[in-house]
């Protein structure tokens, strides 16, 4: 019986021994970040038969387990993600934030500063010193660009070192787990050592701070599998994976996360990497490049619209104007604009056009060939495959090179594709990037103030409201010299056309048509005859005498010859009643010589200064200067030249009307004082030519400011969301596998008391079997 008794003590001293260590390692990790709460499973040891009756044999340990419950821990873990990608975010929200606050709108301020130095030298143009301000405007203004590009690049550049340095500490954490998929493999009942297991789980909620995490157990085996993002394994069994910043391509600087397995190195989708790394990724690729993007497009539009001002103007010497800025289409500019994969020999040239047309982002063109055709695709910056209105390839496919093409206000240039010829088969894709280094281009070329251009000379071309035509009227310049200055009418007319003959005669007269006449009402056919009695008369060609005039004003049928008229002049009755001068005839006809007049109407053109109300001397197509010129115009360019120009002036186009007119005036290229350009300038301030005519350039700096506040104030009310259901999954598990200080306290008392009962049933055990003893 004390027997007995002492095994039933001391197996309830060393139960209550089990229970005092794991309450006490309980409270020993209450601050452990991650450990779960351990639980002894304690159970009455099996009962014995004896005398008739089961008697107990006491109690064991069946078995300690951590309080854990593997759905609040994967809700815990999937919070802990989407807390820490909207933290990141919105750290590099609040730094984007203050940039766009300080040094961007210094220089909106600095755009402002140029627009008001030029408006105060547009008062007095001739000011050296104000032209020297506006220099100096000028100056502050590209160097405030070029702040910004290097702020932007400074922020992208951190973004790429943080990158780096997590993609370290992750890998760190992948061969911990590896690690610890080892010992629970080679540890004797893995599956229960609960602190290993803890640390298991701590590793992948630090895991998941810096990516989606995804823990797959393996059937079988202790070992779990980690994927991250959405779908790359990072740790298989035993084995991890090694995660590092790969260069793109062919854009070097857009650098991407790769995994890298034995020597391969394939890069991973990065839109659904989740965690800071995610978070860092788009914050670089959306938001940073799109900043890079819309400074670069301010920075080409203020300076490309000053310098197309400056270079229709002239300066103070009376010299047309040259570029203030950097002209944004130099050849190295051009060129820039591509990024092509390493030793590739594409040469395509990127020009600027239209800057109310440009977009910011990058555009994709693939190409191939097939050995005979180039083929083309080519990708918006949304990343849509532009096409044509009838479905069909942006770019048609071509077996000749160069090759131009128009997009969004660029013009591509495509002077080498691949190679000279490339191989069969053989493909590529560059990226073409119009925007991207914008604000760190732009500098001032321009360092005399003389050579601002202040005067623009006024052409204004219009055509008549009335005109019944379609035709335009155009300048083939934007200067024309000083000498044609004035304003003129031209007017499409319907003129007479007369052709004389004289063949076959025997006499020496000569009979010429008189140019010019308004012989309209006169067209048809004529013979005119010199008799025997040297009379003349005309017929027409139905043989009907045609009256003349005489010199005494009267009509005859016949006149005498030789012409006694002023200047030897025919003058004809006209169907209309009318009296026109049609033809000159000089002494020596023969008798019966005769003599032809063939009249018909065409239509002309004719410039006239109103000023003067003359006709303007004109070239012909042969150089010839003449009053009336054939229209359509016969050269190919329909263009009018003045008599002692070099170069045309003006181009009208077909399908004007007799009767239609269109005025021009034309103003002096240089004058003394002029300030029209400078008020053109200081227009470009608030004028919509921007953004398909929506933006002036400073709206732009205002979309992009609001578009970052706006990401900002989303990215703190993400943040805040985010805080609370991690706070509520964290207190979630907490409530399950968290340590309670005052239930371990109790636990603490209770077991304590057992194991003092225990202790004192082993003392009674001892005293009884003493007292046995004694008895014998």
């Amino acid at each position: 019986m004390a027997s007995d008794l002492m095994q039933l003590g001391i197996s309830g001293l060393r139960t209550s021994q089990k229970q005092l260590d794991v309450t006490s390692h309980n409270i020993s990790n209450v601050h452990t970040p991650g450990y779960s709460r351990q639980v002894v499973d304690q159970k009455a040891a099996d009962a014995q038969w004896s005398g008739g009756n089961y008697y107990g044999s006491g109690a064991y340990i069946d078995s300690v387990n951590r309080a854990y419950d593997q759905f609040a821990a994967r809700e815990l873990t999937l919070s802990t993600t989407q807390l820490e990608e909207s933290n990141v975010r919105q750290q590099h929200m609040m730094m984007l934030d203050d940039f766009t606050s300080k040094s961007a709108v210094n220089t909106v301020n600095s755009m402002n500063d140029f627009y008001n130095s030029v408006r105060s030298l547009s008062d007095h143009p001739n000011d050296l010193g104000s032209r020297q301000t506006v220099l100096e405007s000028a100056n502050q203004a590209a160097k405030s660009f070029n702040n910004s590009y290097e702020t932007l690049t400074n922020i992208r550049r951190d973004v790429n070192e943080q990158l780096d340095v997590t993609l370290e500490r992750v890998n760190a954490l992948g061969q911990e787990l590896a690690a610890i998929n080892t010992s629970l493999q080679e540890l004797p009942d893995g599956d229960k050592n609960h602190d290993l297991l803890d640390k298991q789980r701590g590793l992948v909620n630090e895991l998941a701070k810096y990516t989606k995490v995804t823990v797959l157990a393996d059937k079988g085996s202790l070992a779990d599998k980690v994927i991250i993002g959405s779908g790359d394994t990072l740790v298989s069994g035993v084995e991890s994976s090694q995660l590092k910043m790969v260069s793109g391509d062919p854009d070097l600087e857009d650098k991407q996360i790769a995994i890298v397995n034995g020597n391969q190195a394939k890069a991973i989708k990065s839109d659904h990497i989740g965690g800071g790394l995610g978070a860092m990724l788009s914050i670089r690729d959306d938001v940073i490049d799109k900043s890079l993007d819309e400074m670069g497009r301010m920075a080409i539009g203020f300076s490309k619209q000053i310098n197309d001002l400056q270079q229709s103007g002239t300066d103070l010497t009376g010299a047309m104007g040259s570029a203030l800025f950097t002209d944004v289409n130099s050849p190295t500019l051009l060129k820039e604009r591509v990024l092509k994969p390493l030793g590739s020999q594409t040469d395509i040239d990127v020009k600027i056009d239209d800057v109310n047309a440009l977009k910011a982002g990058d555009y994709k063109l693939t190409t191939s060939f097939d050995g005979t055709d180039y083929s083309f695709r080519l990708f918006d910056p949304a990343g849509n495959e532009m096409k044509q209105a009838d479905g069909s390839a942006y770019i048609a496919a071509t077996d000749t090179l160069p090759l131009e093409v128009n997009v969004d206000g660029l013009t591509l240039t495509m002077n080498t594709v691949m190679g000279t010829p490339p191989t069969t088969g053989q493909s590529e894709i560059v990226i073409i990037q119009p925007m991207r280094r914008g604000a760190a281009n732009i500098g001032v070329e321009m360092n005399d103030p003389r050579g601002l251009a202040g005067h623009r000379q006024t052409n204004i071309v219009e055509a008549n409201p009335n005109n019944t035509g379609t035709a335009q009227l155009s300048q083939t310049s934007q200067q024309t010299p000083d000498a044609l200055a004035g304003t003129y009418q031209i007017d499409i007319i319907n003129s007479a056309d007369l052709v004389a003959g004289n063949t076959g005669n025997s006499g020496t007269a000569t009979f010429e048509a008189i140019s010019g006449a308004a012989a309209e009402n006169a067209v048809g056919n004529y013979t005119i005859t010199v008799n025997a009695a040297n009379k003349l008369s005309m017929a027409d060609d139905s043989g009907n005498a045609v009256k003349l005039i005489d010199d005494t004003g009267a009509e005859v049928t016949e006149l005498d010859y030789p012409l006694t008229t002023t200047g030897n002049t025919l003058t004809m009755v006209a169907s209309d009643g009318s009296q026109v001068s049609v033809a000159t005839l000089s002494n020596g006809a023969a008798a019966n010589d005769e003599f032809t007049l063939a009249i018909t109407t065409s239509d002309k053109l004719t410039v006239r200064n109103t000023q003067t109300n003359t006709l303007m001397d004109l070239k012909d197509d042969a150089g010839n200067t003449v009053q009336v010129l054939a229209y359509p115009l016969t050269n190919a360019n329909k263009e009018i030249t003045f008599a002692g120009q070099t170069n045309p002036t003006l181009s009208l186009s077909d399908d004007a009307n007799v009767g239609d007119n269109f005025s021009v005036t034309l103003g002096r290229s240089s004058a003394v004082g002029g300030n029209t350009n400078f008020l053109a300038m200081q227009q470009i301030q608030h004028e919509k030519t921007m953004n398909e005519g929506k933006s002036s350039v400073i709206d732009l700096f205002e979309g992009l400011a609001t578009d970052i506040g706006m990401q900002k104030s989303n990215a703190d009310k993400t943040a805040e969301v985010n805080q609370l259901d991690f706070d509520a999954a964290f207190e979630r598990v907490s409530n399950i596998s968290g340590v309670n200080l005052d239930e371990e306290a109790a636990n603490l008392m209770k077991f304590q008391q057992s194991y003092m009962a225990s202790s004192r049933i082993m003392s009674v055990a001892k005293e009884t079997f003493d007292t046995l003893m004694r008895a014998v």
